[in-house]
């Protein structure tokens, strides 16, 4: 939808968060209430009524499913769902207020990763590097031949064009993108490509007898990483699923995102190119009911742990959940972006630009979750079409077309100053095996959820790679 004329905070996010229900074939939200006012960053865009209307499609589409599995009983006007804008937005960068015990926990180590920033190159551009894993930020050094300091990225930035830097980095696979407006994403091939498509896609995959299964009795392998995928598996595991996430020792995701993304969960690792652990996954994925992936697109294909590569081997049926930084189509479909390369080059940063230099959201991270919360909203009404109709159904979000999605959205009018690192949101505490770890709660009350009965994160590879028995 655009947006036109200005309209109320309850509108807005009623508006938001009926698109992202619609997307999934679900029926829309009946009523709520706000807690308090929208706080307002420096943003063109309605970050706080943005964030709450991603939550509240989430609690929604939850409270549809788990009523019509006979999980919960039937929802009233009465049931109406209370939203606090402010845990919404604090929702969008959770690790920042992220605690174990009392002490917030480091969000990363600075000097082992690529000094990251916006950089201006020959042509008057602005070229965003992006490398937080070792081997990204090894391969973007060697790519730039120059030391992993600022002054000396600088330098060896500007001696680039932003076209061909921008493709050489995506030939070598690293992400990293040049700022464009939003009206020169929009114009480009690839900004065409991601408009032009469904904010969310689903498919049937094969047919199949309905099943009418709750929420809790859902089996989920998370074969993802970092932060969109990892989320939607972690809803789950929130809903009192058996979420087993298989990960290879050899490529950790950061402990802080681990602690906020595992909750609930149990964490295996495999090799999958070694053949019997290979094998072992695949026998996982054909006894589970949803499998995520957010690998790059294909990239699962040669190990069969795609979605048609599951399907062949048969199984149960299953919902397969694809989470890509520029969807599973188009021009930019391979190449690898993390959430702050997608704002560089989708026009989020140039919206945000200060001082005459592009930045991020004030919310640092934009698309993760956001696009984590539509993924989880699809899978849910996949499980709906699986409970009416049967079959297996596939799911694919991006977080360039939840990007795309936001600009039309943009209004200097939205323009505040509040500060996000100033909120103060309610938390919440599990017990886990890093002890008492205090997260950020969710900003809508979920109806029919156990996120109160669930433990704590476990570190990497601390369970077995096995389904809990039946």
């Amino acid at each position: 939808m655009e947006n036109e004329g200005a309209i109320t905070s309850e509108q807005r996010i009623l508006t938001i968060a009926n698109d992202v229900l619609k997307s999934a074939g679900l029926p829309g939200v009946p009523a709520f209430t706000l807690t308090a006012p929208c706080p307002r960053l420096d943003s063109p865009l309605p970050l706080a009524e943005i964030a709450a209307a991603f939550q509240l499609a989430v609690a929604h589409a939850t409270a549809v499913v788990a009523t019509e599995a006979g999980a919960s009983p039937p929802a009233t006007q009465a049931d109406r769902y209370e939203v606090s804008p402010a845990q919404a937005l604090a929702g969008l960068e959770p690790t920042h207020f992220q605690r174990i015990h009392r002490h917030r926990f480091p969000q990363s180590s600075h000097s082992r990763e690529l000094k990251s920033d916006f950089y201006a190159t020959a042509d008057g551009h602005w070229f965003l590097t992006s490398g937080s894993y070792p081997h990204l930020r090894d391969g973007t050094l060697a790519l730039l031949n120059c030391a992993n300091t600022k002054s000396a990225i600088a330098a060896a930035i500007s001696r680039y064009s932003a076209d061909e830097l921008e493709a050489t980095a995506a030939e070598r696979g690293l992400p990293g993108a040049y700022v464009r407006t939003p009206e020169s994403w929009l114009s480009s091939e690839a900004g065409r490509a991601t408009a032009a498509s469904p904010l969310l896609m689903q498919r049937a995959l094969r047919p199949g007898a309905a099943v009418r299964a709750d929420l809790a009795s859902q089996r989920v392998l998370d074969l993802s990483h970092v932060i969109a995928g990892p989320i939607i598996a972690r809803h789950f595991a929130l809903c009192g699923g058996d979420v087993l996430r298989v990960s290879s020792p050899a490529q950790p995701d950061p402990l802080p995102q681990i602690l906020d993304t595992g909750i609930g969960k149990r964490n295996a690792f495999a090799d999958l190119h070694e053949p019997g652990d290979l094998a072992h996954v695949q026998a996982l994925a054909e006894q589970a009911d949803v499998i995520v992936d957010s690998w790059r697109p294909g990239a699962l294909a040669q190990f069969g742990l795609d979605a048609d590569g599951v399907a062949r081997r048969g199984g149960r049926d299953f919902i397969y959940v694809a989470v890509s930084a520029f969807g599973p189509a188009g021009p930019w479909a391979t190449r690898k972006a993390f959430d702050q390369v997608v704002q560089a080059a989708t026009g989020i940063a140039a919206l945000h630009e200060k001082d005459g230099k592009p930045s991020l959201s004030p919310t640092r991270l934009l698309t993760d979750y956001l696009t984590g919360q539509l993924g989880i909203v699809g899978v849910l009404g996949a499980l709906r079409q699986r409970q009416r109709h049967g079959g297996s159904w596939t799911v694919q979000v991006s977080l360039a077309r939840v990007a795309t999605y936001l600009l039309a959205w943009a209004d200097p009018a939205h323009r505040g100053d509040d500060k996000f690192d100033a909120l103060e949101p309610r938390m919440i505490t599990y017990q886990g095996a890093f002890g008492a770890t205090h997260h950020v709660a969710p900003a809508v009350n979920s109806l029919g959820m156990k996120t109160g009965e669930i433990c704590g994160s476990q570190p990497l590879g601390s369970s077995p790679a096995t389904w809990r028995s039946p």
